[in-house]
């Protein structure tokens, strides 16, 4: 299927759509490895094995929500580690954009409404296909968006912690409408990365962050709980935590927990 995105745009085409697959990151990435090029896009109504950050489930039932995948260029290692948190930035500003509803980002790249959870973002480093030059990197970026599920329709886990959509603005929202919407947000933040304005970027980021700002509980893979307020954003998209007695840490990968 030919995509709708103008050709001026570097993301959004080609496009490919799907029923149900295992994951959009995973079809993304097998079509790189077959030739796939910068900008290839992949959408599905469902998936049967949605991840999400840190090896999590991400549920994925299908017909009511957003599933799809970038085959995106890396740069430096700062550059590849910012590529989540800028789309974070434009998951939230599309979804600002199609419903008036303020979506803003827990750190690094969790979008909510009202505190809770309504998309995530996981990016994915791939080896590219032999007739590429080793020198060029790629990145899978997989977003996944709460659109039209019942929060009641989710495991009860999830009620306290989990929203959509639907939830806010009272009826069904069209999700090729919000897809348009977030390549054009995402293909925005990625010219601006790719013309060096990271301080531009960095400074978008703050102003939609929930995070900074607030006392936080960074909770690692291995190792004891560190708590502080969130202080700002590195250039690299660390976290930068203020302890007691006025220290710093730097937080580079954690699941963050905001305390009342």
């Amino acid at each position: 299927m030919q995509s709708a995105y103008h050709q001026s745009m570097i993301l959004g085409h080609p496009i490919h759509r799907y029923e149900e697959v295992t994951s959009t990151n995973l079809v993304a990435a097998d079509l790189l490895r077959n030739g796939a090029t910068e900008g290839t896009l992949v959408v599905a109504d469902g998936q049967t094995q949605g991840r999400g950050r840190l090896g999590r489930e991400w549920i994925s039932p299908t017909g009511v929500n957003l599933y799809c995948s970038y085959i995106l260029r890396a740069g430096d290692a700062e550059w590849i580690s910012w590529i989540p948190l800028m789309a974070s930035m434009a998951v939230a500003a599309a979804i600002t954009g199609a419903t008036r509803v303020n979506a803003r980002i827990k750190w690094p790249n969790d979008v909510l409404i009202d505190g809770k959870k309504v998309a995530g973002v996981l990016a994915e480093t791939v080896s590219p296909p032999q007739s590429i030059s080793d020198a060029v990197q790629f990145v899978i970026l997989g977003i996944g968006v709460n659109v039209n599920i019942p929060v009641s329709s989710l495991p009860e886990s999830l009620h306290a912690t989990t929203t959509s959509l639907m939830e806010h603005v009272g009826d069904d929202l069209d999700r090729d409408q919000l897809l348009t919407g977030l390549t054009t947000e995402l293909d925005v933040q990625y010219r601006k990365y790719w013309e060096g304005q990271r301080l531009e970027i960095v400074r978008e980021y703050l102003a939609m962050s929930d995070t900074i700002g607030k006392k936080v509980v960074a909770h690692f893979p291995v190792g004891s709980p560190m708590e502080g307020w969130a202080d700002g954003i590195e250039l690299d998209g660390s976290l930068r935590l203020r302890r007691g007695q006025g220290g710093l840490s730097t937080i580079h990968s954690a699941d963050i927990v905001h305390l009342r």
